[in-house]
């Protein structure tokens, strides 16, 4: 089996409601494509790679289901309290095998929103309510395996609902449209806290009693050239220090890898802009600087090359 193309949510200020749309709630975790056929389960991130030995018992759950071969598409979580958490799931996104996955201490779940093959059955172009309606028979829903709820013909109310509970969002998707592979507007990112993926750049040295790391430097791209967005020095455990400390060491450079934006001047060591690192922010600033970040973890499922401002 090869990775599908997976589609993929435009951010979206203006929330869509109404009769030709659904919504779906927005999960804090890492995308996940799966397959299955008589040679087994594999699970892809978003970017082909294969996941399936950080997660084996989804691949495991999928392998026993009863249906044939399929290829759906969702989101694996981990919990913290009753809130998906994208930091509590780096230990699983980072795992170097099945049994460092298993023993450590995370559980997760693939929550399953669409379908893209049925025994050997392109489904993808088929309206989504019919997808849906598909995906729901087709997979026996217990243990890590989840299937996302909807809510047709939802009003502002249900995003003022979702953000009260502490939810990250809503994903807004067009009820009678294909699947679109690739980044469209049939889908819409609806989100309650700004927050988005952006490439690390530079890394400053640790003060007083900190290890590893002082702050790390950010940027995305913009025709082709990496802009400085702002550092972000809170949002980290002892061992994320060093951790991050070890990788951004073996990726230093000489110069600045920023082509634009304020960029700090002294006290820096550059890197080779590679890491791509989730980020929370109350929002942008008008010399397009970030306002409060907090890192959330690095993300593994995005290039660099990739990361734009939303």
């Amino acid at each position: 089996m090869r990775a599908p193309e997976p589609a993929l949510a435009t951010l979206s200020r203006d929330p869509v409601f109404g009769e030709g749309w659904i919504h779906e709630r927005k999960l804090a975790g890492m995308r996940c494509l799966a397959g299955r056929d008589a040679g087994g389960a594999v699970l892809w991130s978003r970017t082909g790679r294969d996941i399936t030995a950080g997660f084996p018992e989804v691949a495991e759950a999928l392998a026993r289901q009863e249906a044939g071969s399929f290829v759906v598409d969702g989101e694996i979580v981990a919990f913290e309290g009753p809130r998906t958490s994208f930091e509590r799931l780096q230990p699983r996104i980072h795992a170097s095998s099945a049994t460092a996955a298993r023993h450590s201490g995370v559980a997760v779940f693939l929550y399953v929103f669409d379908v893209l093959e049925i025994d050997g059955e392109d489904q993808r172009g088929l309206p989504l309510r019919e997808r849906k309606a598909r995906l729901r028979r087709l997979l026996r829903y217990a243990g890590p395996l989840r299937f996302t709820t909807h809510r047709n013909a939802a009003g502002p109310a249900y995003l003022r609902q979702a953000c009260g509970r502490g939810w990250e969002g809503l994903i807004a998707k067009r009820a009678d449209d294909a699947y679109a592979s690739g980044r469209s507007k049939t889908w819409l990112k609806l989100k309650c806290e700004a927050g988005q993926e952006l490439v690390i750049g530079g890394y400053t040295e640790p003060e007083g009693s900190r290890e590893g790391i002082g702050a790390l430097l950010l940027g995305y791209y913009r025709e082709g050239s990496l802009r400085y967005a702002g550092k972000v020095g809170t949002g980290f455990d002892r061992r994320t220090l060093i951790d991050l400390a070890e990788r951004l060491g073996r990726l230093e450079t000489e110069r600045s890898p920023y082509d634009a934006g304020n960029v700090p001047g002294k006290g820096v060591h550059w890197v080779r802009p590679e890491l791509v690192a989730q980020i929370a922010f109350t929002e942008w600033t008008t010399a397009g600087q970030l306002r409060h970040p907090r890192y959330l973890g690095l993300r593994t499922d995005k290039s660099a090359e990739d990361v734009v401002r939303e």
